[in-house]
């Protein structure tokens, strides 16, 4: 038997005896005594605790961030090596995890006082010359030593130059029909100022009129928006600029830094602005590198408590920055277009750095998570009495959670899509089939759980995404499998179905709501007093009388103690908010948000030692600091080299490397350990088969056959006009449909009217014969904006197609089509449809692709169906597969491909790779020309049978009739 780790656990004499069993009841026992600790009083620091000495004569300030000399040790006993007292760490592994503590009932007519520690951000701290990581930090601030002159700061300003750049083009060169009809631009709006406001800043509502719905736009909360009487160009210091609080389909709230006269009157444009918001947290996420973590951890018991700002793996962030010479540079793994997968050893490995010191992560000292994360890093692990079973992971995706909780840095290969396997007989009670899309979502699951619902750890996690959609699909992941997730995020990006898990619906359901929302009322109800009283003492002051002037007076004083009144109020609402959301976060298992929105002033009430970010090779490097300099020490990344990059849209920034997400950094760098997922799930084989071959060199594995290779039953093609059976009346997954229908340009965008009308054919067929398939099922995906708009203007606005919708599909069946997705590759990513229809648009005689040329796109877009893709275009076009000859997506092309990602003649391989997925589709019969009588039938045959269905049926009725 095990010395027990509460042993030495000094502070607490009841449990120093206390020996570990696995007997129910022993660990039923530890368990209470741990609750116990855990509530008690002793547990949370107070603010009435024992002042520390003061050391000579120091200011304000020094007091109160003093650090060092407070903690000398005044006993000469000699205390254990694993003393949180000793080792200042924050969150004591050996506590249970507070989300898995029952909380006994509050009665609802009471309002118990809780004390919790007051918490400040430390404030700027510059490296000391003398300081370890000095020379790393200013490198990194620097980044690029090739051009010492531009900074990883700078890289920033200039990719938000670009944005405003942007901004200024469209607002200058789009016309008013052309912003309004994309969403960026509303007109004869009407406001009124609101009570509520938004920390303190006025809000007023924007809306048509009574019950008038706005028309579809991208005003999305937290969106800037510059509101002009005609035009934002022209009115100059008369815009006025503000932010989406919320949004309804029929009005807008808009908070202002101040109150603006005359918002109430007339009517008003609103434009899509630009925020600075998200470059200001990138800013500060670099700057944080100058902090210290250790340091506030050892400030904790000072009130207030200083929030961990940085991280503790500044040695494994920095490491090549520490002598980086001035000739080398960090580079991407491979050119974007790169035809060859890279090695297995460079996706897969061990730690690499310093021996030993890549085990010192958040659970370093906790015994059982570090035998368990041993034991099943082996391919082949040793299973003892007490393992938790975990049901749904391949072996692969095991030894990739014990990389997630046993190294304090850890890399995940996902190999673009979605995992899944199945695991040893041994290892399961019993095996469920999981959803598709559930690989990487699934591995990432399975270790918050083990975390949390089994070893019960109290470390707070955050797990953060690059996009809201994916955020939300792990939530739901979360949920079903028996976590406390907790989404924190802005209402309208949150999906619908998992509004209950939200921050915001949580507080709204906390205990002490009411009385928020009574303290709340208070504060508007005296300052409209306040408001009242000033008014009537201007109206006083105008007077000269001498009992004016006492009137005056006695005024003033009014105003002084309705003023105290209202701070005094304000103070009491800042404390119990900060109270309610300590709460709801302490009950969660893990918090979920985007990288950006983990900024944001909620989730500064705790600190997050263990991180876990998804979609890391989508996100720039200073976005995927921003989650991590919130005090960890254990990370994870997961992500794929060969999917989309980080959006950049300043050329600049993306030649001197912004657009080096850290996850392919990491991995280029070899030293962080890292795991390679090989078993997708989300596909029918048909579909995986060419991107497997193409994109992965046939790493990808298809998780989607039974044993003798036959694709899973949900997996079958739809029933479409165009996926013909053969001879045994099996239908292909894949189809090409090849027309002539030629592009043409729209401002600086692509645009392919015929094919429009192709892809609007396809869904109406698809609708029509599959009726279990809906509109949220189906996705189309094009390159271009402006086939975008003009996709989305006939699924949703155009008059003529609505009445073609509804003669073939009937009233109720039509009103699916709003459902159907319309988006770019980028947004595409991580997501998944049952059917997906990919428009290319280009048809020009000299065969030039454009922004088609991206493999890692054509990736993308290929890989998002499960059992139906549709790829629409001309096939003659793309097999020529010439870059392009537009000037502008010429240097975006430049821009993110390496001068080597051409052949032999001189022709990109992305392009390449659209040639042999042409020739794959020709030799395996999977084209569909379309002309002539073709055309006419997949363009007008539905509708033409459905007239002819109605002429039938009214001859029918008129002969009864007769």
């Amino acid at each position: 038997m095990q010395p027990s780790p509460w042993t030495h656990f000094p502070g607490f004499p009841h449990l120093r005896h206390t020996k570990r069993s696995f007997s129910a009841s022993a660990q039923h026992a530890i368990d209470d005594e741990t609750e116990a600790l855990y509530t008690s009083a002793s547990f949370y620091p107070s603010s009435h605790a024992p002042a520390p000495p003061k050391v000579g004569t120091l200011t304000a300030a020094e007091e109160e961030w003093l650090q060092e000399d407070l903690f000398e040790s005044s006993s000469g006993i000699q205390q254990h090596p694993l003393d949180p007292e000793i080792r200042k760490e924050r969150f004591n592994w050996r506590l249970r995890a507070p989300s898995r503590i029952p909380k006994p009932p509050t009665p609802s007519n009471t309002q118990t006082q809780k004390k919790y520690t007051r918490r400040k951000q430390p404030g700027t701290a510059p490296l000391a010359q003398n300081d370890p990581f000095y020379e790393s930090v200013a490198k990194y601030e620097k980044r690029f030593l090739r051009l010492t002159t531009v900074s990883f700061l700078k890289l920033l300003t200039a990719e938000q130059e670009e944005a405003e750049a942007s901004l200024k083009e469209r607002l200058s060169t789009w016309s008013l029909d052309r912003l309004k009809e994309e969403g960026y631009c509303l007109t004869n709006l009407s406001a009124y100022w609101l009570q509520e406001n938004q920390f303190g800043r006025p809000v007023a509502s924007f809306a048509l009129g009574p019950g008038l719905a706005l028309p579809d736009h991208k005003f999305e909360k937290g969106i800037q928006v510059l509101i002009s009487r005609v035009d934002p160009v022209l009115e100059g210091d008369k815009l006025i600029k503000g932010s989406v609080v919320s949004s309804t389909s029929s009005q807008l709230k808009i908070s202002f830094a101040e109150m603006v006269d005359g918002v109430d009157e007339g009517e008003w444009r609103l434009d899509v602005g630009h925020s600075s918001i998200i470059y200001e947290r990138l800013r500060e996420a670099v700057s944080h590198l100058h902090h210290d973590p250790g340091v506030y951890e050892e400030a904790s018991h000072l009130d207030p408590q200083p929030m961990l700002v940085g991280t503790h793996l500044r040695d494994v962030l920095l490491r090549t920055f520490d002598s980086l010479e001035e000739s080398s540079a960090h580079v991407g793994l491979q050119a974007p277009d790169e035809v060859a997968y890279l090695p297995h050893e460079k996706l897969e490995h061990f730690w690499r750095g310093t021996p030993g010191s890549g085990q010192f992560g958040a659970f370093k000292d906790d015994m059982r998570i570090q035998s368990w994360a041993r034991r099943y890093a082996e391919p082949n692990p040793v299973v003892i009495e007490g393992d938790p079973v975990i049901n749904g992971l391949n072996m692969t995706q095991l030894r990739a959670v014990a990389m997630m909780i046993g190294q304090r840095i850890s890399l995940i290969q996902g190999v673009g899509y979605d995992f899944i396997g199945v695991l040893p007989r041994v290892l399961l009670t019993s095996f469920y089939p999981q959803p598709p899309g559930t690989g990487k979502t699934k591995t990432i699951i399975e270790t918050v759980k083990l975390l949390k619902v089994h070893f019960e750890v109290p470390h707070p996690i955050l797990v953060c995404t690059f996009t809201n959609v994916a955020v939300d699909n792990l939530v739901e992941g979360l949920v079903q499998s028996g976590v406390k997730a907790l989404r924190v995020g802005s209402g309208t990006s949150v999906r619908s179905s998992i509004t209950q898990y939200t921050l915001d619906h949580k507080l709204s359901e906390h205990p002490s709501a009411p009385r928020l929302q009574s303290i709340v009322k208070d504060i508007d109800d005296l300052t409209r007093k306040i408001d009242d009283l000033k008014k009537r003492l201007r109206d006083t002051l105008r007077q000269t009388s001498f009992r004016a002037r006492q009137k005056a007076e006695n005024m003033t004083r009014g105003l002084l103690a309705l003023g105290a009144n209202l701070q005094a109020l304000k103070s009491k609402k800042y404390a119990l908010s900060q109270q309610m959301l300590r709460d709801v976060l302490s009950d969660a298992d893990v918090i979920c948000t985007t990288c950006i929105t983990s900024a944001c002033m909620a989730l500064k009430v705790t600190d997050f030692p263990v991180v876990f970010l998804d979609e890391a090779s989508m996100s720039t490097e200073p976005a995927s600091l921003i989650p991590i300099m919130k005090g960890s020490r254990h990370v994870a990344l997961i992500g794929d080299h060969k999917q989309l990059p980080p959006v950049i849209t300043s050329l600049e920034a993306q030649a001197l490397g912004l657009g080096l997400s850290l996850f392919e950094r990491l991995t280029q760098e070899g030293v962080v350990p890292s795991i390679m997922l090989d078993t997708q799930y989300r596909m029918h084989p048909a579909i995986s088969r060419f991107p497997s071959s193409e994109f992965y060199d046939h790493a990808l594995q298809d998780g989607t056959v039974d044993a003798v290779g036959n694709a899973h039953e949900g997996l079958s093609p739809p029933t479409s006009q165009h996926l013909r059976g053969d001879a045994t009346g099996n239908r292909p997954s894949v189809i090409f449909i090849d027309h002539s229908g030629a592009e043409s340009s729209k401002e600086r965008s692509r645009v392919n009217h015929n094919e429009a009308q192709i892809v609007a054919s396809i869904v109406e067929d698809l609708l029509l014969h599959n009726p279990q398939l809906m509109g949220r099922d189906i996705g189309i995906i094009a390159p271009y904006v402006a086939q975008i708009s003009l996709l989305t203007r006939l699924f949703n606005r155009d008059t003529k197609y609505r009445q073609r919708f509804r003669d073939v599909l009937g009233d109720h069946r039509a009103m699916q089509l709003a459902n159907v997705e319309i988006k770019t590759v980028d947004g595409f990513e991580g997501r998944e449809k049952e059917v997906i229809i990919f428009s290319t648009v280009r048809n020009n005689a000299g065969g030039y692709i454009g922004f088609l040329a991206d493999r890692r796109r054509l990736n993308v877009g290929l890989t998002r169906a499960r059992r139906g893709l549709f790829v629409v275009g001309n096939l003659t076009t793309l097999k020529r597969g010439k870059r392009t000859s537009s000037k502008r997506e010429l240097e975006v092309l430049r821009s993110v491909t390496a001068p080597k990602g051409q052949d032999d003649e001189g022709r990109d391989k992305g392009a390449g790779s659209w040639r042999r997925y042409v020739k794959y589709l020709a030799e395996h019969g999977l084209v569909v020309k379309l002309e002539g009588d073709a055309l006419g039938e997949a363009l007008y045959g539905n509708l033409n049978a459905a007239k002819k269905a109605r002429m039938a049926v009214t001859a029918q009725v008129t002969i009864s009739n007769a």
